[in-house]
């Protein structure tokens, strides 16, 4: 990455007591970024440029962080870096599922087809929250794969808690019904 000069002053701030608080309460949230960039980007590349710009911008602005939550407040820059430099329907040759990412753990002690049933019903999840509208998508990866609270959700995109509270009804709604071969979900409604 090229240096420029105009962003010293802004690192150089950094180098104090500051840094460190930014390291202890920011950095441990790069995996959850990342994750939420890749739903959002769809690609590898385009999710690590958003985590990196989204990095230097909360290194820019941590000055305005007024509590310790700091994993809404950055997982909003990073949405913000998502929606804004690469669009919710940004879509490049380099299209991945959402197996990238994190790892998939197996329990070893499982049967074989036990663990191909339980794998092949795990990527039909995959593939049917990829096929949710980007909203709804973030909606249920924020609350289901980052456990995050309505109340955070809310915070990170910048609506009502009803609103999330309702676009996570209409996701759970929808992946039922392209599931419901696969997974009885009961009463969703």
């Amino acid at each position: 990455m090229p240096y420029h000069a105009d962003k010293a002053p802004e690192v150089r701030k950094l180098e104090s007591p500051q840094a460190g608080r930014f390291e202890r309460i920011v950095l441990p949230h790069l995996g959850a970024a990342f994750t939420l960039a890749m739903y959002l980007t769809r690609n590898t590349a385009d999710a690590e440029d958003a985590v990196q710009e989204a990095v230097l911008r909360a290194v820019r602005y941590f000055p305005t962080l007024r509590d310790d939550d700091a994993r809404a407040w950055f997982l909003t820059i990073v949405r913000r870096v998502c929606f804004t430099a690469y669009g919710t329907d940004h879509r490049g040759t380099d299209v991945i599922s959402i197996d990238a990412a994190g790892p998939q753990l197996v329990d070893d002690r499982e049967q074989p087809d036990a663990a191909t049933s339980r794998l092949q019903v795990q990527q039909r999840v995959r593939e049917a929250i990829d096929q949710l509208p980007p909203l709804l998508r973030e909606a249920i990866v924020l609350r289901e794969l980052q456990d995050f609270s309505y109340t955070e959700i809310a915070t990170v995109t910048q609506v009502p808690v009803g609103t999330v509270m309702s676009r996570l009804s209409r996701a759970r709604a929808r992946l039922a019904g392209m599931l419901q071969d696969v997974v009885d979900f009961g009463d969703v409604a």
